[in-house]
Parts: C-alpha cells; structure tokens; sequence
C-alpha cells in the first residue's frame, strides 16, 4: 500500500511537472492558425460575392443612363459636333441590345432640319450622334424587353416617348432580369412616365 502511494504522488508530480511547461498553444501556432482562418474566409466571401447576381447594379445603370441625358437637357450641355460647339435639340435614350443602350445627342438646334419641335424625336443613326456607350456590368443580367426611344427635348425637358409628348399616353417600362430566365420574382422594372418621372 505504501510503494502504491508513492508511485501515485511520484506519477502526479511529474504530470503536474510536465502539463505546466508543455499545455496549451504558443503564440506562433495560434496566429498561424489564425491567419489561416482569415485566409480561407476572404477567399469564400470575395468567390460569393462574384458569384453572386446582382440586379440592383444593373437596374440603377439603367436609370443613371436616362437620368444623365435628362439632366444633360436640362442644364442645356453644349456638345461639340463635327461643324464646331453648339446647343442641341436634346439628349435621348436608345436601346441596342439586351445588355447596351446608348445616350444620344440630337443635331445642333441652330442648324436643325426640320425644326428641334417638329423633327423625329426617335434616334436616327445618320443624324444623332452617339455620346455614351453603356453595357451592363453582369453579363448574367439582361433588359427582358426591347424599349422605345426616351428623348428630352430642353428647356423643360419635354419627354418624348417613342416622339410622343402626350401626357395621357403610356409609359415605358423596361424589365431587367436574369439572362435566360423568365420573369418572375427576379426582375425588376424601371417606369418612365411621359412627364419625365422615372420610378422603379
């Protein structure tokens, strides 16, 4: 019984001897560890966040790109044409695909034939010039619907939907959406009401 005590208290010392120096981790394993763990967080979230579709994005693409040619009739933006600077009947939005639209800038109001009232408000390639070029940031979202041409004729702006300036007419509406899906919960949809109110 005696030598069977000893060998407990000898067994204990040496494993309270023993835990103290060698328990737990050093602080070179802990921050190894921890670097580790950053490491594989910030490579999962940034791979999330690329694939992910984001909508939003294109959607508020859309209503800067008409915003911007309103705000440009507004402010009455000089544009330089190839005959030199002069003041234009208006700026314009046209769409070109499912991904690309364009700001466009009517001729030069001191030169314009017909008059900047009476002329085709609609986007003619051999007349308009093209001022910006927009394609959307995810190739993975689309406009699910081909619009009519948006113009704004200064200094009001008046707004011409399809060269309609009625008040009572429709609005246009364009959808954005997931490429190749059918529209349902994912879309969204951009209104502009012929008084020049754009809502979403």
């Amino acid at each position: 019984m005696k030598n069977c005590i000893i060998s407990i208290r000898t067994n204990l010392s040496f494993f309270r001897k023993h835990s103290s120096s060698t328990a737990g981790f050093t602080l070179v394993e802990v921050l190894v560890v921890t670097a580790i763990i950053g490491f594989l967080s910030t490579s999962l979230i940034l791979n999330f966040s690329r694939s992910r579709i984001n909508i939003e994005q294109n959607v508020n693409l859309v209503m800067a790109t008409i915003r911007e040619a309103q705000s440009k009739t507004v402010s009455s933006t000089v544009y330089n044409y190839p005959t030199g600077p002069g003041n234009p009947c208006g700026y314009g939005v046209h769409y070109v695909s499912a991904t690309q639209l364009i700001i466009y800038v009517g001729p030069n109001a001191a030169t314009a034939d017909p008059s900047c009232a009476t002329m085709d408000k609609r986007y003619n390639a051999t007349r308009d010039s093209i001022l910006i070029t927009r394609t959307f940031i995810d190739s993975r979202v689309e406009m699910k619907n081909p619009f009519n041409d948006i113009f704004f004729l200064p200094p009001d702006p008046k707004t011409y939907l399809d060269n309609d300036a009625s008040l009572n007419g429709w609005p246009i509406s364009i959808q954005v959406g997931v490429a190749g899906e059918a529209c349902s919960q994912n879309c969204r949809t951009i209104s502009i009401d012929p008084s020049g109110k754009i809502e979403y």
